[in-house]
């Protein structure tokens, strides 16, 4: 079964009854493609039980009413009305037992032809609005299911039905009222006080539900935003539409690459490849957190991590120092080996892109960061010396020497060993 689950203890008495109520969501839910806002709605099981719960309780709903004309004595009210029931049911009946896929605008449009025929019919058999306590504005509620399930001209088409019907049907009020006795004031009242409370609750039951759903897409929205933008940065993109670039005088790039990943990408699945991946990746995430860093992008075996940005702080090759030391340490736990480069300096930092936005960082210190990787070594981490005089004494390092570095001559370099009081690390 799809998404079956077992029945809660609070129903425990009733077994039968539940098992048969989740054989049903189950197979409509197999069976009907939704449509409209309805298909906005993630589980299929939800939009299968809002579809049966609606159906039986307008079934339940159309047989009490025909019963109620029948007894004032309303015999062709009555008969629209259990006509009406017979179609709910019949529909409920051809969803829950047909074969194949259907479409929920077929079952929609079939259940407000159905309604929109009877609220007709009832109002005409009652001689007008007065006499039928305004039974037409159950269009409302069609109106409102249409709009879940079909598309934009179909509800428009529904809605343009009602409209019209009530002006020409409120144009022969009085011929209406004139052709029959007057039915039985309870009955009058009934219906109005049915249409306006029925009316209000579906009302606030559909919009409350709607506002809660644009509530949760919104903070799904937000939370998706937050997960590629600093959080600064994601509201002054909402705000404005876009991010002015800002320039850092000082922060701290940190670059991590794995060792000989092409030859290993060979050895082993690709699935199992990105579950390793996923794994370190997600550790150094943390570290991004639990250092305060900004995680600036992955490409393929490739970190990029940076501290400074976008709030500057003083202690930002510290941090990124931190992290760097804690992902090796990780890494050796692993079957891969790093290099890690870090530089400092001065960036431009803003937002490129207009669809799938990006947070970036620009200019020289970036690029040497890069280098101090890509010329580095199998589980070192190499800094330039303007990490290592911000550094200071809290860390240890060793003295690599000078470099060649493509596009920047030599450069003197430095392996971060450790903290010099590892317990306050």
């Amino acid at each position: 079964m799809l998404g079956a689950r077992p029945p809660s203890a609070s129903v425990g008495a009733y077994p039968h009854v539940v098992s048969i109520w989740s054989r049903a969501v189950d197979r409509v839910a197999r069976r009907v493609r939704s449509s409209g806002a309805l298909a906005t709605v993630e589980d299929p099981r939800t939009v299968a039980r809002l579809g049966i719960l609606g159906l039986v309780t307008s079934i339940v709903t159309t047989a009490l009413s025909a019963l109620m004309f029948a007894w004032y004595g309303e015999s062709t009210a009555a008969l629209a009305t259990a006509a009406l029931c017979v179609a709910f049911t019949g529909i409920l009946v051809w969803q829950g037992a047909g074969s194949g896929s259907a479409d929920a605008r077929i079952t929609v449009t079939a259940i407000v032809v159905a309604a929109a025929a009877n609220h007709v019919a009832v109002h005409i058999a009652l001689g007008g609005f007065a006499n039928s306590g305004g039974y037409l504005a159950f269009g409302i509620l069609a109106a409102m299911v249409a709009t879940m399930a079909l598309d934009r001209i179909a509800v428009a088409v529904v809605v343009t039905f009602y409209a019209t019907t009530a002006i020409v049907l409120g144009l022969l009020e009085s011929r209406l009222a004139a052709g029959r006795v007057p039915p039985d004031p309870g009955l009058s009242a009934t219906l109005a006080t049915a249409v306006v409370v029925t009316d209000l609750v579906m009302l606030t039951v559909l919009f409350g539900n709607l506002l809660g759903r644009l509530r949760a897409e919104r903070a799904r929205a937000e939370a998706l935003l937050l997960n590629v933008l600093p959080a600064e940065v994601a509201v002054e993109l909402k705000e404005r539409g876009a991010v002015r670039p800002r320039r850092f005088d000082a922060i701290t790039v940190l670059f991590a690459d794995i060792v000989g990943f092409t030859p290993m990408t060979e050895a082993i699945s690709p699935e199992e490849m990105v579950a390793e991946l996923d794994t370190i990746f997600t550790f150094f995430d943390r570290l991004e957190n639990r250092y305060g860093c900004e995680k600036i992008r992955t490409i393929g075996d490739a970190y990029m991590l940076a501290a400074g940005v976008p709030h500057p702080r003083p202690d930002h090759a510290e941090a990124i120092a931190c992290v760097a030391l804690d992902m090796i340490d990780f890494c050796r736990t692993t079957r891969f080996q790093f290099r890690i480069g870090i530089n400092s300096g001065p960036v431009v930092a803003g937002v490129i892109g207009r669809r799938k936005f990006q947070y970036d960082i620009w200019g020289d210190t970036v690029n040497v960061a890069s280098r101090m990787e890509s010329h580095g070594l199998p589980g070192e981490i190499q800094i330039t010396t303007a990490t290592r005089d911000l550094l200071g004494a809290r860390f240890v390092g060793r003295r690599r020497g000078t470099i060649e570095v493509k596009g920047k001559g030599t450069l003197e370099t430095w392996f971060l060993e450790g903290l010099a009081e590892p317990e306050r690390r």
